[in-house]
């Protein structure tokens, strides 16, 4: 390309000394920019396990509801009823015989 058909040939950039204390602003600047971006990227990292971790509990409440459902639907029935009577009430069906065992000497 022609230096001359280029539109920015006529500007020209001229770096001057800057002091001692914009320097040690600017280098500032860039040791706190590098420090956020460090601290973000370690944020991020923290967010995605965390994401990780609630997406495994979610599977597993899925589950549970699944099967929490199932045993809702399966309480209507006889066999249901039945079973949480003798596990949880003590009830015993009043066709049901039952046998004690007889201790000698008794």
């Amino acid at each position: 390309m022609n230096k001359k058909n280029h539109p920015f040939s006529h500007i020209r950039i001229v770096f001057r000394r800057t002091s001692p204390l914009m320097k040690c602003v600017v280098l500032t600047a860039i040791v706190a920019c590098t420090v956020a971006l460090i601290a973000l990227r370690i944020n991020i990292q923290q967010n995605r396990q965390r994401r990780a971790d609630l997406g495994q509990q979610a599977i597993q409440l899925v589950q549970e509801n699944k099967a929490l459902t199932q045993n809702i639907a399966k309480l209507g029935t006889e066999e249901s009823i039945r079973r949480i009577a003798e596990t949880e009430l003590g009830l015993v069906d009043p066709d049901t015989q039952l046998f004690t065992p007889v201790t000698p000497g008794n």
